[in-house]
């Protein structure tokens, strides 16, 4: 309020609230709390005891229940008196607070009264303060126009003699300027003499490196074969890519070079000028200089620290650019030595080849082995070749390759058999496989419709459940009989709808002996789907067993090659025989064409594509002896497990290789759950009404 208030009501209100006392009445008050707290904590132990009662009551016999009613009804009443007395004690406390306070002035205007006199009070004060330090301000200001009055004529003297001084320092920066400038000329010089001198050298030992890897490069290329070329000329371009690297290091040298001198030049300019200030400086301090030499001296000063971080910075740059040129070097070095260790090494390489040629060049041990090979391994009778007396008479004169050749166009035969029949086996797989889902479907829909047939029947005759059920196990059991049980009870009843109810149940019958037709009918096709599969793995164990036999007749092909090339070099004698042993051969896995006649090329299989490349992984991976191994060691732990453990591992194994026992565990675990909380939930609610059930009052 900024009203004022008068200084009697404010005697009165002082006078009114020191006779309430309000320290006591706060004081009653607590007490009053207190007991109403306590009496509260009574009544609640009062209530507990007096529902336990009530409870015990409700429990007691009818007979008995008269004798138990009077106590009880005594406790009622007690605790309708305690509950009266409690509530005299709280209206009391309240009258009396009620009697003290309700002719009571209201207390907030004389308190925002005090607030805002406190206020003006404070302000007060603060205006003093700001008086008295504009005073002192104003006292200060004089005395400091008075000294600007004598320091602005002290300026118009010392102006005078700046500029005398300027006059003389201009002359004396001219000459020292020039002076500096020769010198400085002479150090830019020999500065770059001396660089053109290092870039010398560094084009000597770039030109020697260089003519040093053309050399071993020749070297190189006249030891290596055509696919080690390719690799030679990477490195060769990886080379000529670091030369044009290091010519990009070289300018950007060149270029830091020119403006580092440039830089040292200023540098030597400024200081020489910086020097000169100073001299004028002291000279004009001595004789009263002015401002004017200071200012330029600071701006002197700033310049020449600019030049000084420059040049550092240049410098830094410098000895960057040297890092990179002694790094392109070291790298330069590094890849003639690597050029030089693998030349080396494919020396070696070669030289190791020439003596596995020569200590391999053993041409009757081969053919003796040939030999025994052709007379056990590749036996015409073995292989039941359809061939006349004829050619049987004289099969022990024929060579080692027409053999092979016809072992080729037996298994090619072979194959392709048996890739038609496992085409027409996968073929049938697939009818079948849509005949049953066909099937299914058809299947599902009849049950929908008898389900719902059913229902309608149920719907249709509700006294007649127990004999349906009955009716429609016995349907189940023997669907022969159930038309007849059909008809017998459906002939005893006198309703309109039976009719009805007759050709239901027939059409329900005949649903279900179709069921059963189909049921059998899938039973076959899955067994002829099995029989399927068993023939589709058997023609890839046929096929697998094929591509062995093929891989064989390529890797001994090769070994003729082999052969042949090391009878150029070996014996004398090899030669007729490797050129007899490579007659040509036509088979569909060969890259080219060849024709049928035996003066073609020779045999070329391809075993990475087509056909053969299907079964290489299979073949492969059947003679991987770490899967081996691991289906040995799974094995031998299962049958060491205890009989507990193996029936876990196997139900466990079960689960997680069938989607249907995936999806059964889920839902049995998701119900088991749900279960678990419903009875939690359950029996916590159970014990809430238990505990926060109400007082009942005793039956009249």
């Amino acid at each position: 309020m900024t009203s004022k208030i008068d200084d009697a009501r404010l005697a009165g209100a002082l006078e009114y609230w020191r006779g309430v006392n309000l320290v006591n009445m706060l004081q009653d008050l607590d007490a009053a709390g207190l007991e109403i707290v306590e009496n509260q904590k009574t009544s609640l132990q009062q209530r507990r005891k007096l529902a336990e009662k009530t409870k015990e009551f409700r429990q007691v016999p009818d007979d008995q229940k008269a004798t138990e009613f009077k106590p009880l009804l005594r406790l009622y009443q007690n605790e309708i008196d305690a509950l009266t007395k409690r509530m005299k004690h709280a209206e009391n406390s309240f009258l009396r607070v009620f009697q003290s306070l309700s002719t009571a002035p209201d207390p907030e205007p004389f308190i925002s009264s005090l607030v805002e006199q406190r206020k003006l009070q404070a302000m007060a004060e603060d205006t003093k303060e700001e008086n008295k330090k504009l005073r002192e301000n104003l006292q200060k200001l004089s005395e400091d126009n008075a000294k600007l009055e004598e320091q602005g004529r002290e300026n118009e003297r010392l102006s005078k003699q700046v500029e005398m001084l300027q006059a003389n320092m201009k002359e004396k920066v001219d000459e020292l300027a020039g002076q500096r400038e020769r010198e400085i000329k002479e150090q830019t010089e020999d500065l770059i003499r001396h660089l053109k001198d290092r870039e010398g050298d560094l084009q000597r030992q770039l030109s020697a490196a260089n003519r040093a890897l053309v050399q071993m490069q020749s070297t190189y290329e006249s030891s290596e074969s055509d696919r080690m070329l390719a690799k030679a000329e990477g490195a060769d371009r990886e080379l000529i890519g670091k030369l044009a690297e290091l010519d990009i290091v070289q300018s950007d040298l060149e270029h830091a070079n020119s403006r580092l001198a440039d830089m040292q030049m200023q540098n030597a300019k400024l200081r020489s000028e910086l020097a000169l200030l100073a001299d004028g400086a002291v000279d004009g301090s001595g004789g009263g200089g002015g401002g004017g030499v200071a200012e330029a001296l600071a701006e002197y000063k700033r310049r020449v620290r600019d030049l000084d971080d420059e040049t550092k910075r240049l410098f830094a740059s410098l000895e960057k650019a040297e890092a990179q040129i002694t790094l392109q070097d070291a790298r330069m070095e590094q890849a003639v030595s690597a050029v030089e260790r693998e030349s080396m090494a494919k020396d070696e390489e070669l030289q190791r080849l020439r003596n596995e040629l020569k200590q391999r060049a053993d041409y009757d041990e081969i053919k003796r082995d040939l030999d025994i090979m052709k007379s056990v391994e590749f036996s015409v009778s073995d292989w039941g070749l359809e061939d006349n007396a004829g050619e049987n008479s004289n099969a022990g004169d024929e060579s080692l390759e027409k053999l092979l050749v016809r072992r080729n166009k037996t298994l090619e035969n072979k194959l392709t058999d048996s890739r038609n029949e496992l085409e027409r086996c996968l073929a049938e797989v697939r009818k079948q496989g849509e005949r049953c889902e066909v099937m299914e479907r058809k299947l599902k829909e009849k049950s929908v419709l008898a389900e719902r047939l059913e229902a309608d029947l149920l719907r249709m005759q509700p006294n007649n459940n127990g004999s349906r059920k009955e009716e429609d196990k016995q349907s189940e059991m023997n669907p022969a009989a159930a038309a007849a049980a059909a008809s017998f009870s459906f002939s005893s009843l006198d309703n309109p709808g039976s009719g009805l109810l007759d050709i239901v149940t027939g059409q329900r019958d005949r649903f279900r002996q179709r069921n059963i037709e189909l049921e059998d009918e899938l039973r076959e096709q899955t067994s002829s789907v099995n029989e399927m599969k068993r023939q589709v793995e058997q023609v890839k164990r046929d096929n697998l067993r094929l591509y062995e036999e093929i891989k064989y007749l390529r890797s001994y092909t090769s070994t003729m090659a082999a052969a042949n090339a090391s009878g150029g070099t070996g014996t004398g004698t090899g030669a007729p025989f490797a050129k007899d042993m490579l007659p040509p051969v036509t088979s569909k896995f060969s890259s080219s064409s060849s024709s049928s006649s035996l003066g073609g090329s020779r045999v070329q299989i391809d075993m990475d594509t087509g056909v053969a490349a299907k079964y290489k992984g299979m073949y492969e991976e059947s003679l991987n002896p770490f899967n081996v191994f691991h289906r040995r060691e799974t094995t031998r732990r299962v049958r060491s497990m205890g009989i507990l453990d193996r029936l876990i591992y196997m139900v466990s194994s079960f689960v997680m290789g069938n989607r249907r026992a995936r999806l059964a565990m889920l839902g049995y675990l998701a119900l088991l759950h749900l279960l678990v909380f419903v009875t939690l939930y359950r029996s916590v609610l159970i014990a809430d009404e238990d505990v926060q059930e109400p007082v009942a009052a005793p039956a009249n």
